[in-house]
């Protein structure tokens, strides 16, 4: 700021300084009457996409349990939203998707997950692997992140991501 000849602000510095700290503030804030805008937005097709990472998603979990080769492959060969390049999400990628604070049913537990994303239960496939032997999953339920040797009898829920 500007000094007036006796070392105080000048009143055009200070004038100044409210309007830009005003302009901050209406940068920050939402412009649909003071409400977040929603993070997870429905596309053409049912497909969501996140507007935190960019990554869009199957819109549920197909109410169905595969093991994890049948869940790579549900994604690969998936064509939802007019475009095919689905795949089995990170281990992290996933785990974006678990919050906290969020809450929906999920068969008989609750899984804690934007109910923009249909989960009817908790557990769900990764592309990541520890070891060939290992995929890891992540529990809606409880934020855990898990890799045990895949077993055909091993099964999870499956939701495909693109971008």
């Amino acid at each position: 700021m500007t000094a007036s000849p006796a070392g105080r602000p000048g009143v055009l510095a200070i004038l100044l300084a409210v309007q830009l700290a005003l302009l901050a503030l209406a940068a920050c804030t939402p412009s649909d009457g003071g409400r977040p805008a929603a993070r997870f937005v429905v596309l053409e097709g049912g497909v969501v996409r996140d507007t935190r990472t960019g990554l869009e998603w199957t819109p549920d979990d197909g109410g169905r349990n595969l093991d994890w080769p049948a869940a790579e492959r549900r994604c690969a060969d998936l064509a939802l939203g007019g475009r095919g390049d689905w795949r089995l999400p990170t281990i992290d990628e996933l785990f974006a998707l678990y919050d906290e604070q969020a809450s929906q049913p999920c068969g008989e537990r609750t899984c804690r997950a934007d109910p923009a994303i249909t989960l009817t239960y908790p557990y769900f496939w990764s592309a990541t692997g520890r070891e060939s032997s290992r995929r890891f999953y992540l529990d809606f339920q409880f934020g855990t992140r898990l890799a045990p040797v895949i077993r055909p009898t091993l099964v999870r829920r499956v939701l495909c991501v693109r971008g």
